[in-house]
């Protein structure tokens, strides 16, 4: 059965597939989430941290002052030990409730037949466990998108769309879990090079196995994560 069709599921029935795509920021999960949609025959959605939570809440919650900005995300600069920047970002217990809706709503997608493509960063360590118990249901590949450092703190430089220091401070934990399906490297391969790796693996491995894996890890399996307040 092709993998980008819609598989049978004894709970839930047909179902669409997920592609999680995970890596720090400017790594380029953005250019080749656009190329996954075209080369798939069947139709992808295209969901994240940007059009979930960013796209749908008025600037002040990011832009603004406490505390509304304190609700929802705010950053933090600092150094690390070198003394290299760091721009934090931190989720308020309402932008950390619209990432626990943004995993459910992926899932809910899917469930209904639709195929789903998500560019996320998994900034907080909670939220891994989270997504593969939202995810308990429907065919999820999970796939790392990597880069050195270096190369990413020089298209950080060159982008200027987010402030010196942010993809240096979750650059250690955004792959600590260090399991998925299939990975790519965006300093070794262009974004449709990345999206052609990530189609052909979809297209011959039907049934992903990262986030089972993880759930046993995690002991998801029976009992959801705990809810934010």
């Amino acid at each position: 059965m092709p993998a980008d069709k819609p598989h049978q599921n004894e709970e839930h029935g047909a179902s669409g597939n997920v592609i999680v795509l995970n890596g720090p920021s400017v790594a380029g999960k953005t250019s080749i989430q656009k190329k996954l949609q075209e080369l798939f025959e069947e139709p992808y959605l295209a969901m994240g941290i940007d059009s979930i939570l960013v796209a749908m809440l008025p600037t002040r919650y990011f832009m603004g002052s406490p505390p509304d900005c304190e609700q929802v995300l705010y950053g933090v600069p600092s150094t690390d030990e070198s003394g290299s920047p760091l721009f934090t970002l931190r989720f308020g217990p309402k932008g950390r409730r619209v990432i626990a809706g943004m995993h459910q709503a992926i899932a809910a997608f899917a469930e209904q037949g639709n195929n789903v493509i998500v560019d996320h960063i998994l900034y907080e360590r909670e939220w891994l466990p989270e997504l593969a118990h939202a995810l308990r249901s429907v065919n999820a590949y999970f796939v790392g998108v990597r880069i050195p450092l270096e190369a990413l703190e020089e298209r950080e430089r060159q982008r200027a769309t987010s402030p010196r220091g942010h993809a240096r401070s979750h650059y250690a934990t955004v792959h600590a879990h260090e399991l998925y399906d299939v990975e790519v490297d965006t300093s070794r391969a262009s974004p449709e090079e990345c999206a052609a790796r990530i189609h052909e693996y979809v297209r011959t491995h039907p049934r992903p196995t990262a986030f089972e894996q993880l759930r046993q890890r995690f002991q998801v399996g029976q009992e959801p994560p705990v809810r934010h307040p």
